[in-house]
């Protein structure tokens, strides 16, 4: 969708572009009078109409590879690199079509020159020529995708500000609870220590949840931190028959990840799977790289619960990936032998 609304004001932009500027650069070169009546000149014609595809083929190279990969502020080298590229391109383009189609077909060539000096014409040309469709190319796709950002952020801002909304709905007075659960730790904690401590990781646990959570993104040694606490409830219900293994293997630090998008997956496993069965024993698997954040759970599923639908794959949890990540990112989940299997990949 998004590349086909871009095709059409790309189209529309370059028929423009060739209507007003090239055109009327070239108009004289194009047309003849002879006495009332106007003539196209056929060459010029031909030679206008081999400009533009080696024109456009620039165009569209630059807009759909070089631009996306290299126009960026740390790699301007590479970009810089990439116009030498598409300078030759336009030269082997322009070259093919004007001395080997065009002068096998009809028997003339563009330069009226010395054969041997041909190709630095063309280079010399091409370096001109090509710095054009470079240029237009170029602002066309940052005009896009500021205008596709400026979205983003939009849609991730009110997608962001629903979910305090709803938050704030489903709360009762969260300072009465917290001071409620505070009291309790009080009176528990000479006589009930191991109660208390359990009152004191809720509270929390309730509290990152209502208050700290509040930005896009958290530091990953707290969602891991809160991982573990939710956990650490669940293994408190089911006693010894809980089994969920949770392996976190790279350095947790300070590393910024989306608040609140991993417990999807241990929430998910845990509500909606088996997690008492010592055979079929659940598992999660975080693992943290220098440039990206895995994590993979893998549990039986409960025959009783709509898996696919009240799994990781929901349209929010896609959605809030493709607003952050754009198409960055990998969501997969499988359901098969009685097992749900989900992988989510994303840069940190």
């Amino acid at each position: 969708m998004r590349l086909s609304k871009e095709l059409k004001y790309n189209i529309i932009f370059g028929l423009l572009l060739i209507l007003i500027g090239q055109t009327w650069e070239y108009s004289n070169d194009l047309i003849f009078n002879q006495g009332r009546t106007t003539w196209f000149k056929p060459g010029s014609v031909i030679l206008f109409f081999t400009y533009n595809i080696a024109y456009f083929t620039v165009y569209i190279l630059n807009y759909l590879i070089f631009a996306p990969r290299f126009l960026k502020p740390n790699k301007i080298v590479q970009y810089l690199f990439s116009f030498v590229i598409m300078t030759l391109c336009f030269a082997v383009v322009r070259f093919l079509l004007e001395e080997v189609l065009i002068l096998e077909l009809f028997n003339f060539h563009n330069y009226n020159l010395e054969r041997q000096n041909i190709v630095a014409i063309y280079l010399t040309d091409s370096a001109l020529y090509a710095l054009r469709p470079c240029l237009f190319s170029s602002l066309m796709f940052l005009f896009f995708r500021f205008a596709e950002n400026k979205s983003r952020m939009h849609q991730l801002e009110l997608q962001h500000q629903e979910a305090q909304m709803a938050m704030l709905k489903s709360q009762i007075s969260p300072h009465f609870l917290f001071n409620t659960l505070n009291s309790f730790y009080s009176e528990l904690y000479e006589t009930q220590t191991e109660t208390a401590d359990d009152i004191l990781k809720l509270s929390k646990l309730l509290r990152y949840v209502t208050y700290d959570s509040k930005d896009n993104f958290m530091p990953l040694a707290k969602e891991v931190n809160f991982i573990q606490d939710y956990l650490y409830f669940y293994k408190r219900r089911y006693e010894d028959e809980f089994y969920v293994d949770l392996s976190i293997k790279g350095n947790v630090s300070t590393q910024k990840v989306p608040s609140l998008m991993l417990i999807h997956f241990v929430e998910n496993l845990c509500k909606h799977g088996i997690i008492n069965d010592s055979k079929h024993p659940a598992s999660i698997k975080i693992n943290v790289e220098d440039q990206f954040l895995e994590i993979q759970t893998t549990n039986e599923v409960n025959a009783s619960e709509n898996y696919m639908d009240k799994g990781i794959g929901s349209h929010n949890i896609k959605k809030r990936l493709e607003l952050l990540f754009d198409k960055n990112y990998t969501l997969n989940t499988e359901n098969e032998n009685n097992m749900y299997f989900a992988y989510l990949k994303i840069p940190l």
